[in-house]
């Protein structure tokens, strides 16, 4: 099974976001920052999608974790979701990035955006 990696500092916003993905089918990993987030990018293998908040508590933001992706992990898709103005080159951060998308959103179009990233 497909496994997507949420990273998201909010509880609720997580579980619903992790609720949704795995109603379309996939698994689902969670994170509290970027941090954790890299433990499990460095400990696992099977982790096929990214879904990160821009603003998190932690050493790095959404921003700065996509940017490590670059680095260490360049196959992986990732989805940046922000409540804040986020105009800058993505493609410069990292070529993965699929889509900024902006809050509020529903967890379902997050869920569809991971399902065609990862096909």
């Amino acid at each position: 099974m497909d496994v997507v990696l949420v990273v998201e500092d909010e509880a609720i916003i997580r579980m619903l976001l992790a609720e949704a993905i795995e109603d379309a089918g996939l698994a689902v990993v969670e994170a509290n920052n970027a941090d954790a987030a890299i433990a499990e990018l460095s400990r696992r293998t099977d982790i096929r999608a990214v879904v990160t908040d821009v603003r998190m508590p932690g050493s790095m933001d959404g921003i700065a974790l996509a940017s490590w992706m670059r680095a260490h992990k360049p196959e992986i898709p990732v989805i940046i979701c922000s409540g804040i103005d986020t105009r800058v080159d993505v493609t410069a951060i990292n070529p993965a990035i699929i889509r900024i998308v902006s809050k509020p959103y529903l967890p379902d179009d997050i869920a569809r955006l991971v399902a065609v990233a990862i096909q």
